[in-house]
């Protein structure tokens, strides 16, 4: 039997804001948020480019990722 190749929902709301440069903005866990966008990531972090600087956040601090549709 052939295994098919999976993707789970976050690698591709991830990988899909990357590739389409959406401005989105992330929620921590302690309360702030940063706004910008997704240039990278990987399993353990996501690399989120705002207006003046670039900002490595690890996963396990993030509460969400609301993702602007504009």
């Amino acid at each position: 039997m052939e295994k098919a190749a999976t993707q789970n929902i976050q690698d591709a709301i991830l990988n899909t804001s990357r590739r389409e440069k959406r401005s989105v903005t992330v929620s921590m866990i302690d309360g702030s948020s940063l706004t910008g966008k997704i240039r990278s990531f990987d399993k353990f972090s996501v690399l989120l480019e705002a207006v003046d600087r670039e900002v490595l956040i690890f996963k396990h601090s993030i509460s969400t990722i609301t993702v602007d549709r504009n």
